[in-house]
């Protein structure tokens, strides 16, 4: 803020100056003092410049009145942990969804694009968020790639040098800190040089603790990570809390907490009168539809007062503990002077139900949508360099995605499969062989999974098992497959695995599906084979059919949410396996490990 604007400010809440608008009679969601009073906001330049108690003061012509007497207003929701690129949508169209609902800020870090497409194609992500209404701040990746390139492909590097530089880009607020947890406990020299470097900025370090305890949580805690969004229960959570991590709330069904867990942690709270303002709520990665069916940070909010949780500390948990985390509580978080004038009017405060929404002191949507004239950013478009990033050698054949031994005239072997839990899991099971060849076993739950190199031409494959997904027939090809993003493809039988691969090639990236010999779905994503052009609704309902499809035509036992399970099957920052172009990956050891176990 500018020293006029301070001195003005000053002015308005003296009352020597009138506000451009004042927001009347509201009941102020107080995250400061946890309660809810009566109020007359009054506005400024984009700041808010007093909170007053309700008078009868006549306002000139000039100031602009609004009258929300009998309607909550709530500082704008702050998601501390996202990556937009998972919604499969531009940062057009996710401001589009997620304003609407509440959220005015996000800090997103752009890793996904950034592995495809490097600085540049963050830099892109990070312009057209300066065109829309939403605030985007940048949390600079702590590691691109995630895996040293013996370990894994992917298209770019970020030196320590780009790290530091990119902290000089509009609004980085925060190193991010999806990483490998093992290189910040063994105290790899450059992850800590990292550290250090932001620290010496006085910016917020982020991390993931998943599953530390005891002295391996401390060791990451003394690394110098101050959060983690990965807690699976709740004794993680208070366990992170009392060695001084924030925990990023993010709602994982099937894959980490659940409404479940957000319920027993309403009762720790309450039966151990446990701090709340280390706990933040985000959305991380969410896929297009469930953004559109259910919302944003504020189905995180409904969910836990569903659960239990006090209805004030959870908004506190989407805006003022988040801003503390991030240390921008001075500029957001809170209805108090000089804060950003980003405030949502609510009909409900437990149903979250958003009636307006203000963003630096302007009205720009209402809960039915960003008002006329804010729907679109003036034409921003993706440059080609970002398109048509799915670079494979050749074709692909069934061949390349078979595990071959020697012994042609065994029938049966011992190999290493995969689970899709959280954690990932190794289970060994017993598969056929038919001439030389590992076959799937789907009435096992075992099928073929590959993941073929797409940034460099280079024609590696890595093949293996695994167990979890579900289907029966068919294959299914996807370029989303964290962090790298090669190309993944899965399945009950080789020549549709073939199949979909290659169609997933010709499209740009996304997901494509093959059944008996025909491609029968394909969704391009053509934007680093990551995010559509088309708008949200499009793409909500494309994800929407591709589930019903798995369930119908593939056979697969539970389809909802599995395709958000199965992008992170690949990567190796979380226990305890991961799969890339190179091999199966031990991530604790950060080390290959043969998919063939032998005989029994």
């Amino acid at each position: 803020m500018d020293l006029t604007t301070r001195k003005e400010l000053v002015e308005v809440a003296r009352g020597d100056r009138q506000p451009e608008r004042v927001l009347l009679g509201g009941k102020i969601v107080n995250t400061l003092s946890r309660e809810v009073h009566v109020g007359d906001i009054l506005l400024y330049k984009g700041r808010i410049a007093a909170v007053l108690e309700p008078t009868k003061q006549e306002w000139g012509s000039e100031v602009d009145v609004v009258d929300v007497s009998g309607l909550f207003v709530s500082p704008g929701f702050i998601d501390p942990h996202v990556h937009v690129e998972s919604s499969m949508i531009t940062v057009t169209e996710y401001a589009r969804a997620v304003i609407p609902r509440g959220t005015t800020t996000i800090a997103a870090d752009p890793h996904e694009i950034g592995n495809v497409l490097g600085q540049a194609g963050m830099r892109l992500m990070v312009d057209e968020a300066s065109t829309t209404d939403l605030r985007m701040l940048l949390r600079v990746p702590g590691r691109i790639p995630a895996m040293p390139e013996e370990l894994e492909t992917s298209n770019a590097k970020l030196t320590l040098a780009d790290t530091r530089g990119m902290f000089n880009w509009p609004n980085a607020v925060c190193l991010a800190g999806d990483i490998n947890p093992t290189l910040i406990i063994t105290a790899d020299e450059d992850q800590l040089a990292k550290v250090a470097m932001v620290q010496g900025l006085g910016l917020t370090v982020s991390g993931q603790a998943p599953g530390l305890l005891g002295r391996s949580l401390h060791a990451y805690a003394a690394g110098g990570p101050e959060d983690s969004h990965v807690a699976q229960n709740v004794d993680e959570i208070i366990a992170d809390t009392r060695a001084g991590i924030r925990t990023v709330l993010a709602l994982r069904p099937g894959r980490g907490l659940d409404k479940s867990h957000f319920a027993q942690l309403a009762a720790r709270i309450r039966e151990d009168r446990l701090e709340t303002r280390y706990l933040q709520f985000c959305t991380d990665d969410i896929h297009a539809h469930f953004l559109h069916d259910e919302g944003s940070l504020d189905h995180r909010i409904r969910t836990a007062i569903e659960a239990g949780f006090d209805t004030l500390v959870a908004y506190q948990m989407a805006t003022l503990n988040v801003a503390e985390g991030l240390r921008i509580d001075r500029d957001f978080g809170s209805i108090s002077p000089g804060r950003h004038a980003d405030l949502i009017i609510l009909r409900d405060l437990e149903k979250v139900i958003v009636d307006r929404v203000f963003v630096r002191g302007n009205l720009v949507a209402t809960g039915n949508g960003m008002i006329k004239g804010k729907e679109l950013p003036p034409g921003f478009k993706y440059p080609d360099f970002a398109k048509k990033t799915m670079k494979l050698k050749r074709s692909i054949e069934c061949a390349d995605l078979q595990i071959k031994i020697n012994d042609t005239a065994q029938s049966s072997i011992l190999v290493r499969a995969i689970t899709m839990t959280y954690p990932k899991q190794e289970k060994q099971v017993q598969l056929s062989i038919e001439s030389g060849v590992i076959l799937p076993d789907p009435e096992q739950d075992i099928l073929a999974f590959s993941v073929a190199e797409r940034h460099k031409s280079s024609g590696r494959i890595g093949r293996g098992f695994i167990n979890g997904f579900g289907l029966k027939r068919g294959a299914l090809a996807t370029s989303i497959s964290h962090d790298a993003h090669n190309l993944l493809v899965l399945g009950a039988n080789f020549d549709d695995m073939a199949l979909a691969a290659n169609r997933l090639a010709e499209i740009g990236g996304g997901y494509a599906v093959a059944l008996n010999g025909e491609i029968i779905f394909d969704l391009p994503l053509p934007i680093a084979g990551l995010m559509s052009e088309q708008p949200l609704e499009e793409v909500a309902n494309a994800m929407g059919r591709l589930e019903s499809l798995l369930s119908d035509k593939l056979e697969c036992a539970d389809s909802r949410g599995i395709l958000i399970s199965l992008n992170f099957t690949c990567l190796p920052n979380i226990p305890f396996f991961g799969f890339t172009d190179h091999s199966l990956i031990d991530s604790c050891l950060l080390a290959p490990v043969d998919v063939v176990v032998g005989s029994k």
